[in-house]
């Protein structure tokens, strides 16, 4: 019978890093949807740290509707990070 094992404090951190970086992007995604005003201090804010997070999906699916272009461009980013960061937590883990 095989023991289990416990989860590793670096998987944990590698986990939780990319569970913050999808709920900023997320996070983007529900200002624009909810048209939040950008002058606002944490809607600025939360754009400007999900800008850089979404790497190079800016662009890369032309959605043709502004905000369906948010959705695809930072949610493709979101799924992104949570899919690399589980794969380093299990191989960290």
């Amino acid at each position: 019978m095989a023991a289990k094992r416990g989860r590793s404090g670096v998987a944990t951190l590698i986990n939780g890093a990319g569970f913050v970086i999808a709920a900023m992007l997320v996070l983007h995604i529900v200002f624009v949807l909810t048209g939040f005003p950008t002058e606002n201090g944490l809607a600025g804010s939360v754009r400007q740290a999900a800008e850089p997070l979404a790497l190079f999906f800016p662009g890369m699916v032309d959605a043709g509707d502004e905000v369906l272009q948010v959705m695809a461009d930072f949610g493709l980013a979101a799924v992104f990070w949570v899919l690399v960061t589980g794969l380093l937590a299990r191989v960290f883990g």
